[in-house]
C-alpha cells in the first residue's frame, strides 16, 4: 500500500528537521501552559465578582480585543523585522504578564477589576506574538514540507486543548490559581530556550516603503468584499466567533452555576471541545475528498448550533460535555473549510493580508459575543441565554444554506493553489535567506549535536 505509506511520511516530514522539531515540542509545552491561564482568569473573576457572568464576559472581551486590534500592525511588523527576535521579546513579555498574575494572587489582590485590567496586557502581548508565530513556521522547514509543518502545528494546538484545561482544573482545585499562573509563566521558557538554540540563516527582509498597516488593511477589505467566496468565509468566521467560541468560553457559567462542578468541571468542558476537534480531524480530511466545502460548512454550522442548544437544555452534566464535544468537532470542520476556501481563492500577493482580515473578524466577534452573552446571562439566566444564542445560531445557519450563500465557498479561483487544506495558522510565504539555508534533515542520532 504505497499511497498510505507516502501519506504518513508526508504528514510527519517536518519533524525530521531539527529547528521545527525543537519549536514543535516547545509549542506543545507552552500551549498546554497557556490553558492554565485561560482557565484561571474566568474562574477568579467569576468567584470574586459574586458569580457574575457579566464580569466573565468582560474579562474575555479584555483578553481578546487587543489581539484583534493589533493583528494588522503586528502582521506588518512580522514581515519587516526578524521574527525570531520578535518572538523572543513577545514570549518573554507574556511570561512577565503571567508572573504579574502570580504576584497579584499571592499578594492577596482580590478585585475582579484588577484581573480584567491585567488581562488587557495579556491580550496585547498575545496580539503582538500571533502573526510572527504563524509566519515563523515558514523559516523552519523547506517549502515542500510547509503543509506538513502547518498540519503538525494544528495537531499540537488540539493536543494542548485536550490536555491543558483538564490538567489546569486539577491544579487549581488542588493548589489554587496562583500555581496555574506560575506554571504558565514557566512554560514560556521552553519556547524561549528553543528559539535561542535554533540554527537559522540570516534573512534579508525586503521593505517596500513605509509601514502603513491601516491603509493596507483598508485596501485588503475592498479586495475581500469583491471576492464572494472569501467574503463569505470572513462572514461565517465572524458568526463562529460570536456564537461558537463565545459559548465555549462562557461555559464556565454552565459548569459552575447550572451543574455546580467547579474548576474541574470547567476544565472537563474545555477539554471535551479539544477531544472533539482531535477526533473530527481525520473525518474532516476524508469528507473534504468526497463533498463540496459548502456542504461540509453547512453541516458544521448545524452541528455547532446544536451543541450550544444541547448545553442549554442538558439535564445532566454529561450531556453538556457532549454538547462541547460536538462544538469541538464542528469548530475544526468549519475552520478548515473556511481557511481552505481563502487559500484557494486568494491571489498570492495578498494571501497574508487577507488572512489578517479573516482573523480580525474572528477575533473581534468573539469578545463582543462574550460581552453581550455575559450581560444577557445576568438578565435572563444561563440556560435561557445559551438557548437564545443557540437558536439564533441555528437560524443563521439555515439562512445561509437556504440563500445558497455558502455555495461561494466551492470556487477555486485564485493564483495560489495549495495541495492541501490549510489551518488558521498557515504561515506567510518564506522570506529569502541571504545564504544557504541551515535546514538540515536528520540522518542519524548524531545530527542534533552537530
Amino acid at each position: 500500500m504505497p499511497d498510505v505509506a507516502d501519506t504518513r511520511a508526508g504528514a510527519f516530514a517536518a519533524l525530521r528537521y531539527r529547528n521545527y522539531r525543537l519549536m514543535w515540542i516547545s509549542a506543545v509545552v507552552s500551549s498546554t501552559g497557556r490553558w492554565f491561564q485561560v482557565l484561571a482568569i474566568p474562574l477568579i473573576v467569576y468567584d470574586l465578582s459574586g458569580q457574575s457572568a457579566g464580569w466573565v464576559g468582560l474579562s474575555g472581551f479584555a483578553q481578546m480585543l487587543p489581539v484583534a486590534l493589533l493583528c494588522p500592525f503586528a502582521g506588518a511588523v512580522a514581515d519587516r523585522y526578524p521574527r525570531r527576535t520578535i518572538l523572543i521579546l513577545t514570549q518573554s513579555a507574556q511570561s512577565v504578564v503571567a508572573l504579574v498574575f502570580v504576584l497579584m494572587w499571592f499578594g492577596d489582590v482580590r478585585s475582579p477589576g484588577a484581573y480584567v485590567a491585567v488581562s488587557i496586557l495579556a491580550g496585547t502581548t498575545s496580539g503582538l506574538n500571533l502573526p510572527a508565530w504563524q509566519a515563523f513556521v515558514s523559516e523552519l522547514v523547506p517549502r515542500d514540507t510547509l503543509m506538513s509543518a502547518v498540519t503538525l502545528n494544528s495537531a499540537q494546538f488540539n493536543m494542548s486543548r485536550m490536555l491543558g484545561p483538564s490538567l489546569a482544573g486539577l491544579v487549581i482545585a488542588q493548589w489554587g490559581p496562583g500555581w496555574a499562573f506560575l506554571l504558565n509563566a514557566a512554560s514560556f521558557l521552553a519556547v524561549i530556550a528553543a528559539l535561542v538554540s535554533l540554527r537559522l540563516p540570516r534573512i534579508q527582509v525586503e521593505v517596500d516603503g513605509r509601514l502603513r498597516p491601516l491603509s493596507e488593511f483598508a485596501q485588503t477589505l475592498v479586495y475581500t468584499r469583491a471576492k464572494a467566496g472569501i467574503s463569505t468565509a470572513v462572514f461565517v468566521g465572524a458568526v463562529i466567533g460570536f456564537f461558537g467560541i463565545t459559548a465555549q468560553q462562557m461555559s464556565i457559567v454552565v459548569a459552575e452555576d447550572v451543574f455546580g462542578q467547579g474548576e474541574r468541571g470547567f476544565g472537563w468542558m474545555l477539554s471535551s471541545a479539544g477531544v472533539g476537534a482531535v477526533v473530527a480531524s481525520p473525518i474532516v480530511a476524508e469528507a473534504a475528498r468526497r463533498f463540496e466545502r459548502s456542504r461540509i460548512q453547512q453541516a458544521a454550522l448545524l452541528l455547532y448550533s446544536g451543541g450550544v442548544c444541547a448545553m442549554a437544555l442538558a439535564p445532566w452534566f454529561a450531556m453538556a460535555l457532549a454538547g462541547m464535544l460536538a462544538m469541538g468537532m464542528a469548530h475544526i470542520a468549519s475552520a478548515s473549510t473556511l481557511n481552505t476556501t481563502i487559500q484557494l481563492q486568494v491571489d498570492e500577493q495578498l494571501r497574508a493580508r487577507v488572512l489578517a482580515v479573516y482573523l480580525t473578524g474572528l477575533l473581534l466577534s468573539s469578545p463582543l459575543g462574550q460581552l453581550i452573552m455575559g450581560q444577557t446571562i445576568e438578565m435572563l439566566g444561563p440556560r435561557e441565554t445559551f438557548l437564545a444564542f443557540g437558536l439564533a445560531f441555528f437560524a443563521l445557519a439555515v439562512l445561509l444554506a437556504s440563500t445558497q450563500r455558502l455555495r461561494a465557498l466551492d470556487s477555486g479561483s485564485g493564483t495560489h493553489q495549495p495541495s492541501a487544506a490549510a489551518h488558521p495558522s498557515t504561515p506567510a510565504p518564506p522570506r529569502q535567506p541571504s545564504a544557504q539555508p541551515a535546514m538540515t534533515r536528520d540522518t542519524g542520532p548524531s545530527s542534533d549535536s552537530a
